[in-house]
This record gives C-alpha cells, sequence and structure tokens, in this order.
C-alpha cells in the first residue's frame, strides 16, 4: 500500500484545484477544499492561499518607503510579523523574508569593508547569506505555501490523475446528488409523457381511440370542486331562496359606490384647499412687496457670494520675491540707466567712476550645483538592528555596542517624515542660501565685479599670506587715490519727471468715462462697504447669530425697575436693553417667531440714534474706563475666569405663555408649571409635524421621481424571467425530442427486420401450401382417372 505524505511543493495544477475551489466554497471550508487535493491538508490549503494565492497579495519589489516603515515597526514590535505585515501591506512571510535580506545585506556590507583591507582571501573562505539559506539536496523547505508554484510534469502519476477528474467532477456539480436525481426523474416523466401523447396522436390518426384509464384516489379538477364540504341540512325550508333568480348586475359592486361620496364634504375639502393655496399665495406677494431695494441687493449679494464660494480654490505657494523686492529691483535699474546718462552727458572723468553692468563679462554658463549627498537610511538602521540582535548580554560587562548616530528610518510614527517643498528651486539662486567660500569656481554664480569692489575667497590663507594680502590692498588703494583727478566744484540738479496728480474732484469724476465692468466693481465695491457698515452696527447677538428671544414684547425687563428713578443707570440700561431687543425682534426676527420681516414697525430705530463716530468713541471709553478700573490692559480672560459656569436654562426655567417670558421653575405653582409644559409639548408636536411633511414632500418627490424607473425595472425583470423560462421550456423540448429522434432511429431498423423476417415466412408458407395443393391436385386427377377406369370396366 502506498503511504502519501502530506506537504511539499505546491503544483500549478494543485493551485488551479485551490483558486476553483475557494470560489465555490469560499475561505471558511478548509477541510471540504483539502478533500479536493490529495497531497495537503486544510491547514496547508488555508496557508497557500492566504500566502500565495490571494489577489491582494502584493508581489511587487519592495519599494524604500516600505524598506523604511518594515525597519521602523521591527524596532518598535521585534518578531510581530503578523501585526506589521498588515501596516506595511505586505505578508507576513515576505516581511520576514525581506527583514533577513536587508540584515544579510548590511552583514555582506559590513564584511566587505572589514576584509577590504585584507584581501580576498577571507571574503572567499566565508559563505554568502544567500548559500547559507540556499536548500541542500535532501532539505525540505520549512515553507513551501509562500514559494512559487512548480510546473506539472508532463507523466502524471495515477493518483494525480485521479484527483483531477474527480475535482474537475467535483467542481462541475453546481447542484447537489438529490436535485440532480429529481430532475432527473422529471425528464425521464416528461419524456414518457411526451411519447404517450405522441402515441395517442398516432392511434387517433389510425381511427383507434384510447379510452384514458382514471387513476383510483385521484381528483379531477376540471369537473369536481377540491375540499367541497356541503352545509348541513337547517330547520326551515329553502327552496324558494334557491328558486329566487340572482341579478347579476348587483355583484362585484365595490361599497364606495353603493355608499357614494357626499357632494357636500367634496366641495368643504375643495373650499379648504382654495383658501389654503389663496392664503399662501397673499402671503408671498405681500412679501415681495415689502422687500425693499436694499433687500433685494443684499439678497443677490449673497447668492453671488454663494456662487463663488462654491468655486475651489486656487492655493498657489508663497511668491519668493515679494513686490517690495521688485521695487527694489526697479529702483536700482533706473538709478543705474541715470548715471549712465549723466556718465555720456559729462566728460570721460566720470566714466571712470561707473562701470557699465549692461553686458555680462564672463559667457560662462552657471552650472547647476549637485545635491548633497545623503546616509543610506536603509542600510543604517539594518545595521543597527543586526548589532541588537547579536549583541551579547550587559550582564558580562565591557563596552556597549556602537550604533551609527542618523535620522534613522525617517518615520516617526507608522508614516514617514516629509520636507516641505520649497519653490522654486534654490539652487536656482543660490545667494540666497549660505555663501560657500573657497572650493570649485564652476559651481558658483558668475559675478559681475569690473571694479574691484567684492573681496575674493579667503579660506584657506595662513596668517602670513593674510598680512601680505592687507598690505597690498593698501598700496593698491593708495596708488588708486593719488591717480584721482582734480575735483570740480560744479554741481547739476537732475529734476525727476513726476507725473501732476489726479483731479479727484466730482466733475473730473463725472468726466471720466468708466467701463461696465469697472462700474459693476465700483458698485459692488460701494455696497459691500455699506454692508460691512450695517454688519458693525448690528448688536453682537445678530451679528454672532446667537440665539435670541422668539416675542416682541419686552415691557416686562422695564416693569422690574419700575421702582428706581428714570435716570438711574440700571433703569436706563434696562430701557435701552428692551428697546434694543424689540428692535432686533422686529428687524431680524428669529426662525420660529410669527413676525414677518418688514411687516411689522420698528418703534425705536436704534441703529440709526447714533453714528459711527460715536459709536467708536463710545466704545473707547468704555474700554479705558473697564482698563483703569481692573488695572490691566488684558481684561477679557480675568472676566471669563470670574464668570460663573454655564447651566441650562431648561433645567431652571420655563416659558409661560400668559406672562410671555421664562420663569423659574421652583417659583411656579402646579397649575403653571403643567401650562408650561403643556405649551412646550405642543411646540415639540408642531416641529414633529413639519418634519413629517417635510418628509412626506421628499417621499412624494422621489416617489414621483423614481417610480417610472422602478416600473420599468420591474417590468423589465418580468420579461427576463418569462424568456428564460419558455428558452428553458423549448431546449427541454429539443433535449426529449432531439432524444425521442435518436430512439426511434436505432428501433426502425429493428422493426423492418421483424417485419422482412415475418414477410419471409409468410413467403416460403405460401410456397410450400402451393406446392402441397399442386401435389394434391395431381393426387386428385390420378385418382379420378382411376376412378372412371374402374367404372367403364
Amino acid at each position: 500500500m502506498k503511504v502519501i505524505v502530506k506537504g511539499g511543493v505546491w503544483r500549478n495544477a494543485e493551485d488551479e484545484i485551490l483558486k476553483a475551489a475557494v470560489s465555490k466554497y469560499g475561505k471558511n471550508q478548509w477541510a471540504r477544499i483539502s478533500s479536493l487535493l490529495v497531497r495537503k491538508s486544510p491547514k496547508q490549503c488555508k496557508a497557500r492561499w492566504f500566502e500565495w494565492l490571494d489577489p491582494s497579495i502584493k508581489k511587487t519589489e519592495w519599494s524604500k518607503e516600505e524598506d523604511e516603515k518594515l525597519l521602523h515597526l521591527a524596532k518598535l514590535m521585534p518578531t510581530q510579523w503578523r501585526t506589521i505585515a498588515p501596516i506595511v501591506g505586505r505578508t507576513p512571510s515576505q516581511c520576514l523574508e525581506r527583514y533577513q535580506k536587508l540584515l544579510d545585506e548590511a552583514e555582506a556590507r559590513e564584511a566587505g569593508d572589514e576584509l577590504g583591507l585584507a584581501g580576498q582571501q577571507g571574503a572567499e573562505s566565508a559563505p554568502s547569506a544567500d548559500e547559507v539559506r540556499r536548500l541542500r539536496p535532501g532539505e525540505i523547505d520549512p515553507d513551501p505555501e509562500a514559494r512559487p508554484a512548480r510546473p506539472d510534469p508532463v507523466d502524471m502519476e495515477e493518483d494525480e490523475k485521479e484527483m483531477l477528474s474527480e475535482a474537475r467532477a467535483r467542481l462541475a456539480n453546481t447542484q447537489g446528488k438529490k436535485a440532480k436525481r429529481k430532475a432527473r426523474e422529471r425528464q425521464l416523466e416528461e419524456a414518457r409523457r411526451l411519447s404517450m401523447l405522441q402515441k395517442r396522436r398516432e392511434l387517433k390518426a389510425a381511427g383507434i381511440t384510447m379510452r384514458i384509464k382514471k387513476k383510483k384516489g385521484v381528483m379531477d379538477y376540471n369537473a369536481d370542486i377540491p375540499f367541497e364540504k356541503k352545509p348541513a341540512a337547517g330547520f326551515y325550508d329553502v327552496t324558494e331562496e334557491r328558486s329566487r333568480p340572482v341579478d347579476r348586475k348587483l355583484t362585484n359592486v365595490h361599497l364606495q359606490k353603493l355608499e357614494k361620496r357626499r357632494a357636500d364634504e367634496e366641495d368643504d375639502r375643495s373650499r379648504s384647499k382654495r383658501r389654503k393655496d389663496q392664503k399662501a399665495t397673499e402671503v408671498a406677494d405681500a412679501r415681495k412687496s415689502l422687500m425693499s431695494a436694499q433687500e433685494q441687493q443684499r439678497i443677490q449679494a449673497m447668492q453671488e457670494a454663494e456662487q463663488m464660494a462654491m468655486r475651489r480654490k486656487l492655493t498657489l505657494p508663497a511668491p519668493q520675491v515679494g513686490e517690495k523686492e521688485l521695487e527694489e529691483i526697479v529702483k536700482v535699474g533706473l538709478s543705474e540707466e541715470s548715471a549712465k546718462t549723466l556718465m555720456d552727458d559729462e566728460s570721460q572723468i566720470t566714466s571712470g567712476l561707473v562701470e557699465k553692468y549692461a553686458l555680462q563679462t564672463s559667457s560662462a554658463v552657471a552650472r547647476t550645483p549637485r545635491t548633497q549627498s545623503q546616509g543610506d537610511s536603509i542600510m543604517t538602521e539594518a545595521r543597527n538592528q543586526r548589532l541588537m540582535t547579536t549583541t551579547e548580554t550587559p550582564l558580562l560587562g565591557g563596552e556597549n555596542t556602537p550604533f551609527i548616530a542618523d535620522n534613522g528610518t525617517g518615520f516617526e510614527g507608522a508614516t514617514p517624515r516629509r520636507g516641505p517643498a520649497q519653490t522654486p528651486n534654490p539652487f536656482a539662486t543660490p545667494l540666497r542660501g549660505s555663501q560657500s567660500f573657497g572650493g570649485d569656481k564652476s559651481m558658483q554664480t558668475p559675478m559681475r565685479d569690473n571694479l574691484k569692489i567684492n573681496t575674493p575667497a579667503m579660506v584657506g590663507e595662513t596668517p602670513r599670506e593674510e598680512k601680505m594680502r592687507r598690505i597690498r590692498s593698501k598700496q593698491q588703494l593708495r596708488q588708486s587715490l593719488l591717480n584721482l583727478p582734480q575735483p570740480k566744484n560744479e554741481f547739476e540738479i537732475d529734476i525727476p519727471d513726476v507725473a501732476p496728480p489726479e483731479d479727484t474732484s466730482a466733475t473730473a469724476q463725472e468726466a471720466k468715462v468708466f467701463d461696465a465692468s469697472d462700474a459693476e466693481a465700483v458698485q459692488r465695491k460701494m455696497a459691500e462697504e455699506a454692508k460691512a457698515e450695517m454688519d458693525k452696527r448690528r448688536s453682537h447677538a445678530v451679528h454672532r447669530n446667537l440665539p435670541r428671544p422668539v416675542g416682541t414684547n419686552f415691557d416686562w425687563i422695564v416693569d422690574e425697575y419700575k421702582d428706581l428713578d428714570p435716570q438711574d443707570p440700571e433703569y436706563l440700561i434696562a430701557v435701552e436693553c428692551a428697546a434694543l431687543l424689540q428692535h432686533d425682534a422686529v428687524k431680524y426676527p428669529v426662525v420660529g417667531s410669527k413676525v414677518t420681516p418688514g411687516a411689522t414697525k420698528v418703534e425705536r430705530d436704534v441703529e440709526e440714534e447714533f453714528a459711527s463716530t460715536m459709536l467708536k468713541a463710545a466704545a473707547e471709553e468704555i474700554e479705558v474706563e473697564i482698563q483703569k478700573e481692573l488695572g490691566t490692559a488684558e481684561w477679557r480672560p480675568l472676566l471669563i475666569q470670574h464668570l460663573p459656569p454655564p447651566t441650562d436654562p431648561s433645567a431652571e426655567s420655563i416659558f409661560l405663555p400668559k406672562l410671555g417670558k421664562f420663569t423659574e421653575i421652583a417659583s411656579l405653582t402646579e397649575s403653571e408649571l403643567c401650562e408650561g409644559y403643556h405649551k412646550q409639548l405642543q411646540a415639540n408636536r408642531s416641529a414633529m409635524q413639519i418634519d413629517a411633511q417635510k418628509a412626506a414632500k421628499l417621499e412624494k418627490r422621489l416617489t414621483i421621481t423614481l417610480g417610472g424607473y422602478q416600473n420599468r425595472s420591474k417590468n423589465l425583470a418580468e420579461q427576463i424571467k418569462a424568456a428564460y423560462e419558455e428558452l428553458e421550456e423549448a431546449r427541454q423540448e429539443y433535449q426529449d425530442f432531439e432524444r425521442l429522434q435518436m430512439m426511434e432511429k436505432a428501433a426502425v431498423p429493428l422493426r423492418l427486420e421483424s417485419l422482412q423476417r415475418e414477410v419471409d415466412n409468410l413467403t416460403r408458407r405460401e410456397n410450400e401450401l402451393q406446392q402441397r395443393y399442386k401435389d394434391l391436385a395431381e393426387e386428385k386427377d390420378v385418382l379420378v382417372e382411376r376412378l372412371g377406369l374402374m367404372t367403364t370396366e
């Protein structure tokens, strides 16, 4: 008996069978999947799928970012490869192999650096990491599930062929055994019925009528009533009721048609609907008519702002050269041009002090400097981690293992550290960075120094050379001063060309013709300034969109201070507070209030009472007084610290309809408290009704929008189902007739042969009988002749 040891290298055929089995049975039935593979266990099948065959496995080359992330996570979570793998995006075996390979590369690089001085003898004698990890003849791969599949042999073994045939049959069977048996029985029954119909049709055509036998215990649903239960005979005679004629017009009539709808109810319903529509139209017309031109302009500005907000912003980096630097560059160019003009007009004495910088003296092309070489962070981190794994215990003493100090892998967490990109390239303008002294002159930007103003590089000079250079520069300067011409006490003033000031008077503005876009821009700017000015005049509650009271009657605020003197500050503050609340409630009503914007007249327009300068002066005086009182300019943090903690007003107070304000719960009676809660319940119910109406409208709108598509989809699904059923029925009939044709083709020769045999038998029998008849007739003739002779004698 052949013993099969499960495991080993995977082959292409086994991989394909595993893929098909996973697509059929899923990723949880590994025992059933492994039953298709003779040489593999459920655990090995699962490992093969999750280590190699899963389409989500990444098998491309490792990038530098992945290597850095792997080394960083290996330092944080050593040997926890199943935790590291999902973060890196690889399998645990791939992470382990890559980590070992990086450590081997670091070890090989260190060995190469150390053996470079000793020659090639040591490098040849020491085996490499690949040679150490390579499998030798006779060794078994400990992790074959993470290796590529081996090609199938040309001559496969018998057990492998049997495995392939069984897997093909099992995977091709999409139904179970019982379902296949039932389908086969139905097919045979249908074929039997069709053959019986054909037989009856042929017999009927030949004039023979077959009587259909009625099966015992089977009901004819065309003639009988199934499950009929006759009512028992009652105490009264119902023959008269049975003989009564039945009026067919009264049958199948809806109750609605019999009762009919009442006309008055329909009229009331239509009248109330028309009244509601008319009222809504009047309210909309009143709002449109009361809306002022300023309000329309504000709405238009808000719509334009919304359209502008919908556009995506164009984000560009900050410019390296600003407006100020550009102005300085232009001024320097203008000063050079003016100096050149003076030099051309004057004698040649001034030309010796001013050099021409129009043309560059050096035509050499500036070379882009090379970036500074950076160390290999991956090899550095791999070398450090290899040293950590090979270091000895600190209990033995000795020196610590020397690690390479670097920035590490560039990771501070699970993501890499990225430096900000600079625009433009810093190499294009190297003078902005650190200045390099000495070195290669070709790496520097060429400079124009015809007058020898710039000092050459002084790096690398000894103290003696620096001293001699200073002496030479002093001598050259002294010689140059002696060669200067005699001074002339003649001066010339150059008046710059300044444009005349623009006339900003009203007549000049009127005479100036603006373009349509410029006029619109000016009007838009003026409107925005006016809007900003109006926003500044509003109260802080309206400006910051804070919650405000719903009502418009705030006399109760003044009533609380009616006992005070009318000139008392607290009384004046209460009056001003009530006026401000009433103004904001009428002019800027909150959502849910019954005040229509513009419909109610403001008793006192608080915003127009004082000018902007007066309000600003008052705010400054209040600021100065507060600073003087508290003794510090930063008084807002102190005020916030001393404020009481915020409380929920609904937990301590409730709104009373009869008073029109919020009142503390502790000071209310039970009836007032019930009234307040009843009002709150009504408000919540009204909000619920509004939300329900909105939801119903949205549902109705979606039904209108998607109803046609849903009906169309339903009809198409029914048509597809009907077409599929017709197709299946036609296919079944075709198969039945095809099978009947095959059976008839096989039966026709047999029938012909039997008939031919019967014809031959009949022919032979007829010949025999004819011969016997002939013999008997001759014998009769002979006997008759003998009888005649005997009678004559």
